[in-house]
């Protein structure tokens, strides 16, 4: 298969990919600098392409579909995984431009994505498109991650609906991924003592998380969610007898 990350130099995106090639899967992968990706590649093994994206701008996603396409040939697999989380501060208290870049790369390089996406796959018939779900998507709400909940939330929105429009077309699909709490650079930014708490609980290592979402994608699932409350409950029970180092 040919699987297409966004956001995949780090974290769960940079994770997913090593997860696809050590299975033997082709995979490329866009990063926001030239630096990002060259660092990521590093230590990859496999049929890979590393490319500089913008998600915020829809003819730069065309030209990452389009070059994936030169290398590997059609798209099994998209993965909308760029994301970034916002400053731990009030919406009031949230400039301009930082409203407008949570909302730029979260919502609209998502809906740019899934666009791009959708229209290559009808073209040849067949794909799997996936939005990486997170904190605001279940409905949970906490302070001070207003713009970063909201853009989740609409995430799951627009993916069930984008399926909907394409329920003509039996061979292509929209779902979504839920990773959890994964100890990466967005969970641990401006975490606190409190959210440190909770992530020593719940919180999961990219690898596990990686390899759990692939396995079910490659299945064929849709909605794929990590960890449930059954791995997670145990934590909970042992949480005030064991350190859990991070």
């Amino acid at each position: 298969m040919h699987i297409v990350i966004t956001g995949g130099t780090r974290g769960i995106g940079q994770g997913m990919a090593r997860e696809f090639l050590s299975q033997g899967h082709k995979v490329t992968f866009s990063g926001t600098s030239q630096n990002s990706v060259s660092n990521a590649t590093k230590d990859l093994k496999g049929h890979f392409l590393g490319l500089v994206c913008d998600v915020r701008h829809k003819s730069q996603i065309e030209e990452l579909l389009q070059q994936a396409k030169t290398q590997f040939g059609n798209i099994d697999i998209w993965i909308n995984n760029a994301g970034v989380d916002q400053d731990r501060l009030t919406v009031d208290e949230l400039d301009e431009t930082e409203i407008k870049r949570v909302i730029d790369i979260n919502v609209t390089g998502m809906i740019f994505g899934s666009a791009v996406a959708i229209k290559a796959m009808k073209e040849q018939g067949y794909g799997m498109i996936y939005n990486m779900e997170g904190l605001g998507s279940n409905n949970m709400v906490i302070q001070k991650t207003i713009i970063y909940g909201s853009s989740k939330r609409l995430l799951t929105y627009f993916s069930k609906a984008a399926g909907k429009e394409l329920k003509t077309y039996k061979n292509i699909h929209v779902g979504t991924l839920q990773p959890g709490m994964v100890f990466t650079d967005l969970l641990l930014h401006n975490l606190g003592d409190d959210g440190m708490k909770v992530a020593r609980i719940l919180g999961n290592k990219v690898d596990d998380v990686a390899y759990y979402l692939v396995k079910k994608m490659l299945q064929g699932k849709k909605h794929i969610k990590f960890p449930s409350m059954i791995k997670a409950f145990p934590r909970l029970l042992i949480a005030p007898f064991k350190k859990r180092e991070i």
